[in-house]
């Protein structure tokens, strides 16, 4: 009987081996889009020149004719595109979702130049991603979406080529990073008097309080999401953290010389900031006092009740409500006040 126990026990271990072996061998060798159906749909995981870098681009939707959303992920350097099959399913009916990781981010990691690590290169990269994509799909405008740092490179895209957008949107809406700073500091140092606040110690202490995603205190979320994540291979999701460090140490600000709050406050285009109530990596508050100076055609602030950092990642269906509602409100034409005063909404989502 013990001689069968053993053999079981072996067995047993045999065929977990067998599952981790295979486990791990999908996870080095998967780096596709799934299938998607529609009347004329588009799944596409492509790698596309921007200014002489192969830049990665995943281009998602069940009908090609539907309105683009053009996603700027954060960091900077922080890809997005890993953790789009958590969010953007509910997305794909009603629009084409695009995600680019940009230089030094995700699947585009390679021979990083410094040099080229500056908010003008972005700005210029951005443009080239943007027309490329409104080639690709035979249209004229992209609704922008930032995220994080992001909404930074949003608002300069934005500033500088108005006629490629329909609208913009920004998630965890930086505002005044110095201040934003600040305020971290005061509610860290409240929340855990007797921590180092500094260093990699502030990024796990965001998390712990329920500021980076509000329903977890850790990262794994996101660890886990990125290691399922089909258009990712081991090898990406491993890249994914030497994106941010690298931008750190090389990113150049040479666009404008102070926060977005004080230089970047006229749009010509609908503008629609999307925070987490519970949000500190850009402190809610901050947000809503940017957005009090912000001039645009017409402009809304949501806040997502059961979210921090993250909103569109924790509240996805929420999220993609919201998005249809923008559209619906652009194909007919209401956001546009032919050079009226600013129409502004605020709101707090059930």
């Amino acid at each position: 009987m013990l001689r069968g126990i053993v053999k079981a026990v072996g067995m047993g271990l045999a065929a977990l081996l067998l599952v981790l072996v295979g486990l791990v061998a999908w996870l080095m060798l998967k780096s596709a889009t799934p299938a998607i159906d529609g009347p004329d749909p588009i799944a596409s995981l492509r790698t596309v020149s921007i200014n002489g870098d192969q830049q990665a681009m995943l281009i998602r939707g069940e009908d090609r004719s539907k309105p683009i959303l053009f996603f700027l992920h954060g960091g900077p350097g922080m890809a997005m595109m890993y953790l789009g099959h958590r969010f953007q399913r509910p997305l794909e009916r009603d629009f084409v979702v695009v995600q680019w990781d940009r230089r030094a981010a995700g699947k585009s990691w390679g021979d990083e130049d410094p040099a080229k690590m500056r908010m003008s290169q972005y700005v210029d990269d951005s443009v080239v991603a943007i027309r490329y994509v409104l080639d690709e799909l035979h249209q004229e405008k992209v609704i922008l979406v930032g995220h994080s740092h992001g909404t930074y490179l949003g608002a300069l895209v934005a500033r500088a080529h108005p006629e490629l957008l329909s609208a913009l949107v920004g998630i965890g809406q930086v505002a005044d990073e110095d201040r934003a700073r600040r305020i971290q500091d005061e509610e860290l140092a409240r929340r855990y008097p007797n921590r180092d606040i500094t260093g990699a110690n502030r990024e796990e202490l965001l998390f712990d309080s329920g500021s980076e995603l509000h329903a977890s205190r850790s990262m794994w979320p996101l660890i886990r999401d990125g290691l399922l994540a089909p258009e990712y291979s081991l090898a990406d999701v491993l890249n994914v953290a030497k994106g941010p460090q690298f931008a750190e140490k090389h990113m150049q600000y040479d666009v404008i010389d102070g926060p977005l709050m004080t230089e970047v406050t006229d749009f010509a285009v609908p503008v629609h900031i999307i925070m987490g109530e519970y949000d500190l990596v850009t402190p809610t508050a901050l947000a809503r006092e940017y957005f009090q100076t912000i001039r645009a055609p017409y402009k809304t602030f949501n806040i997502f009740p059961r979210s921090a950092h993250f909103p569109h990642y924790e509240e996805p269906e929420r999220f993609a409500a919201l998005m249809r509602g923008i559209n619906a409100r652009l194909e007919q034409g209401a956001d546009f006040n032919k050079g009226q005063s600013t129409v502004a909404v605020e709101s707090r989502l059930p």
